[in-house]
């Protein structure tokens, strides 16, 4: 993406829009699509925020693009053979399991091993299951070379799996630290191990009790097929997997969370426009499972501002401000709104407000600075109200 818009990779999102508006007045009508993809992958890297394991979002991003770009370039030489898979696309186990006949017996053992503890979900999903496995004297001491084939297959070809099973043997195997190479021998396995591994959003397997009656195991696919989407960039395969998702389970927290975190980073058409309900339906659901956090409600008053939908962004804003008195861009959106609709009397009451609690709510924000942990967000919120009051006595001259 970044030889295509022609700069150096960056978090600046100016400097993407910058490259993109130069290039996009000359580029060929045939490459235009690839630019605007390009464009569109570059902006969502430049939203990743950085951590320790940031790398592996990104590089997961970078992939997804590549193999974008491939796909398209087979097409249009009319030979789609060379193109890479569809995102999502999924290891044949049969043909895993086929060979598994022709292996050695250490790796024939091993992969048995795993496949127990696999086949009963309730002793998948514990951690000391798979420790027991990585920390019998055979696989210490004899072989755990020579079983490294089987888990790889494993993995591959079960992927209904807790990303700890896979930190467990990256632990043993050091795989993440050759990624590099293993995306030049064995490109699907550093694809999913990335993904397995990438600290965004992570997927909970506590939903699933014994008592339930529905697909958990179709589910659990579909759910992480959403995940992969999002975390490369695919809004269609988001959408896909997600309403196959919710055709079979509706009440997992982890799932809207991935959407709506997914749909908030887009572009306003994809975010307000074609992929609108997908994100609203979301909002709704996060909204009713975290009634006491104003995150979602937050995200549902911008998505009914943008929709033009103004008397219900004012209740999620008004709901919003309950919740968190001290941040002053809240009451500001509500006389915003009002100034769409040419409202100006009733925006006012809301800019005095604000000018009336401004001075009170920063000193009572400053002495929290000296005693809470989460520092970064109440420094985050002083300097959005110092933005907040600027606009507001602009907006009272």
């Amino acid at each position: 993406m970044w030889e295509i818009l022609e700069i150096e990779k960056t978090k600046n999102s100016a400097s993407i829009k910058s490259a993109y508006t130069k290039k996009r007045g000359i580029v060929a009508a045939q490459d235009a699509k690839m630019l605007s993809t390009a464009y569109e992958f570059a902006l969502r890297h430049a939203k990743i925020a950085g951590s320790t394991d940031s790398w592996k979002e990104e590089l997961l991003l970078e992939l997804a693009f590549i193999r974008y770009w491939k796909k398209q370039a087979a097409a249009t030489s009319q030979n789609p053979e060379n193109g890479a898979g569809n995102i999502g696309e999924a290891v044949n186990d049969d043909s895993i399991s086929g060979a598994l006949q022709q292996k050695s017996p250490v790796y024939e053992d091993f992969y048995l091993q795993m496949r127990k503890i696999y086949d009963n979900f309730f002793v998948r999903r514990e951690l000391i299951n798979w420790q027991g496995l990585v920390q019998q004297s055979a696989f210490r001491d004899s072989y755990k070379a020579s079983v490294e084939p089987a888990v790889r297959d494993f993995l591959l070809s079960h992927r209904n799996m807790p990303s700890f099973v896979w930190n467990l043997f990256n632990d043993e195997y050091n795989w993440c630290d050759k990624i590099d190479a293993l995306i030049e021998s064995n490109p699907e396995f550093a694809r999913c191990l990335l993904i397995e591994t990438c600290p965004r959003w992570p997927l909970d397997y506590s939903f699933v009790k014994r008592e339930n009656v529905f697909d958990y195991e179709k589910y659990i696919a579909c759910r992480g097929l959403t995940r992969e989407a999002a975390l490369e960039n695919s809004v269609e395969q988001v959408r896909a997997n997600f309403d196959s998702s919710i055709d079979i389970y509706t009440n997992d927290p982890n799932l809207y969370e991935v959407v709506a975190d997914f749909y908030s980073s887009q572009p306003p058409f994809n975010k307000y426009g074609e992929f609108g309900p997908e994100f609203l339906h979301a909002l709704n659901k996060l909204i009713k499972m975290h009634f006491n956090d104003s995150k979602y409600i937050r995200e549902r008053a911008e998505y009914y501002k943008r929709c033009e939908y103004f008397e219900e962004a004012r209740d999620d804003y008004e709901t919003a401000m309950k919740l968190n008195p001290e941040e002053l861009r809240l009451p500001y959106e509500i006389a915003d709104t009002f100034y769409l609709q040419n409202l100006t009397g009733s925006a006012k009451p809301y800019l005095k407000y604000i000018k009336k609690i401004y001075q009170k709510t920063q000193s009572a924000l400053e002495k929290q600075m000296g005693t809470a942990q989460d520092r970064e967000r109440i420094s985050a919120i002083i300097d959005s109200n110092d933005l907040v009051i600027g606009e507001v006595f602009d907006k009272l001259k």
